[in-house]
């Protein structure tokens, strides 16, 4: 079933505070796949869980206060040196992830997950224009420091950073994530 993200949106509200059991997995991405279950997108190959976007979760960790904040960053997508090479940002793979999104926080609490208020963050809108400013010219920083050291940096990036992804750090493939000042803004917006 083809949806778009403001249909997803609108299942997903409905979601929205209700209790979940899901036990505790080595899986981090276990818990967007269960939503993914839960609104009826197919697990695939596809570049985006909908016609015009993608889906993402993330954790929050509860402060003593009560006041929630992300637990890690956002995983976006695999980092594909030959791509990188070759794509400005707004062609490359990782644009075309988070260029629309339908971004739901979740909080666990053992095996019990609750996601909270979602939120739909899109590079067209004039509300996150300073922001996906910041992620381009990260992007860019990042493919410049590669054509020209082949290197990569987990350091380098404001809110898009790339690195090592999968078990150990003898890992050598790579990926984009958002870090959790990205989520902190979605945070204060709510």
């Amino acid at each position: 079933m083809s949806q778009t993200i403001e249909q997803l949106y609108d299942r997903c509200v409905k979601i929205t505070g209700n209790i979940y059991q899901l036990p505790v997995n080595n899986n981090k991405g276990l818990v967007g796949l269960f939503l993914e279950d839960l609104l009826d997108i197919p697990h695939t190959s596809n570049l985006l869980d909908a016609i015009d976007g993608e889906v993402k979760t993330f954790p929050l960790k509860r402060l003593r206060n009560g006041t929630f904040v992300p637990k890690e960053t956002m995983f976006i997508t695999s980092l594909d040196k030959n791509s990188i090479l070759n794509t400005g940002f707004l062609e490359s793979k990782c644009y075309k992830k988070i260029s629309k999104m339908l971004v739901v926080p979740y909080y666990r609490e053992g095996d019990a997950i609750q996601y909270m208020q979602p939120r739909i963050i899109n590079a067209s809108s004039v509300d996150y224009a300073d922001l996906y400013s910041v992620i381009e010219n990260d992007y860019n920083s990042i493919r410049t420091k590669y054509i020209e050291t082949n290197t990569f940096e987990g350091k380098d990036g404001a809110i898009l950073q790339n690195r090592p992804k999968g078990p150990g750090h003898g890992s050598t493939s790579r990926a984009f994530y958002l870090r959790k000042q990205f989520m902190k803004r979605l945070l204060t917006l709510n």
